[in-house]
């Protein structure tokens, strides 16, 4: 009988009903997130930069954003850049127009790819022949699709 008169007095104290009811609501309330199959949020980059490993993803929509990544490879003349580039999903836009670009510590152009369709695309050059490669920039106007670059140095 005691319990139920303590408990009674806390019932009606205003605080525990605060309480009890920020509780309830929070509880109650909260929504999970929604669940990604492709493991990327819609136009925000993931990126990796090692030393010898250099990753760009994006799954983007309506994407006009233009970003620079100084790469932290510290390549030697024997070693070499192997290059991976997947461009998955991509719709054709009039008003498109994106590029991936990769420079050496020279700041010469080792490539500058226009991205115009899907594609798939698998390289390997000698470091001797480009030089160490130092910067990607990525450059898009409404770009819609899936890029996936990797760049590893052997």
């Amino acid at each position: 009988m005691g319990w139920l008169i303590l408990m009674s007095s806390l019932m009606r104290n205003k605080y525990f009903k605060i309480i009890t009811l920020s509780v309830y609501a929070i509880l109650y309330c909260c929504v999970e997130p929604p669940e990604y199959d492709d493991g990327l949020l819609t136009n925000i980059p993931a990126i990796v930069n090692e030393s010898d490993y250099f990753s760009f993803s994006i799954n983007a929509e309506d994407y006009s954003q233009s970003h620079s990544w100084d790469l932290s490879f510290n390549a030697v003349n024997t070693d070499t850049l192997y290059t991976s580039l997947v461009i998955k999903d991509y719709t054709v836009s009039l008003s498109d127009s994106t590029y991936i670009k990769l420079y050496n510590s020279n700041n010469a152009t080792i490539f500058d790819i226009l991205i115009n369709q899907e594609a798939t695309s698998i390289d390997d050059i000698a470091i001797e022949y480009i030089g160490n490669p130092n910067r990607v920039e990525f450059i898009a106007n409404k770009f819609n699709g899936r890029i996936d670059l990797q760049l590893i140095k052997q």
